[in-house]
C-alpha cells in the first residue's frame, strides 16, 4: 500500500537538514500533517510538498527516481544481472505508467 507519510529522519533527509532542526521548525510553524505515535514522528507527503512548493505527485516521482537510482547502483557490478533484460523490464514499467 502507498504510504502517505514519511518518518522524521527521511523527511529531514529530503530537505537536507538535521531531524532535530526539522522537528523544531515544524513545532514553531505549527504545520499540519504531522503525526506523533509514541516517539515516532510521521510527516505527511502533502506537508513536505507544501514546504518544498511542489505537488505531492512530483515529490513522490523524485523519491521514486532516487530509490530507483540506488537500486540500479546496487546491481552495477552484479555478474548475474543482464543489463539489456533490465532495460526492457524498465521500459515496460514506463509504458504502463503512461497508459
Amino acid at each position: 500500500m502507498l504510504q502517505l507519510t514519511l518518518d522524521l529522519n527521511s523527511s529531514a533527509e529530503i530537505l537536507g537538514i538535521e531531524p532535530k532542526n526539522f522537528l523544531t521548525f515544524l513545532e514553531q510553524e505549527k504545520m499540519g500533517g504531522i503525526i506523533r505515535l509514541k516517539d515516532n514522528w510521521r510527516i505527511s507527503i502533502f506537508t513536505l510538498a507544501q514546504i518544498l512548493s511542489t505537488t505531492p505527485q512530483i515529490l513522490l516521482e523524485i523519491i521514486e527516481d532516487y530509490h530507483l537510482g540506488q537500486l540500479m547502483e546496487e546491481v552495477t557490478h552484479d555478474e548475474t544481472f543482464d543489463e539489456q533484460a533490465g532495460w526492457q523490464v524498465y521500459q515496460t514499467y514506463l509504458a504502463e505508467d503512461k497508459a
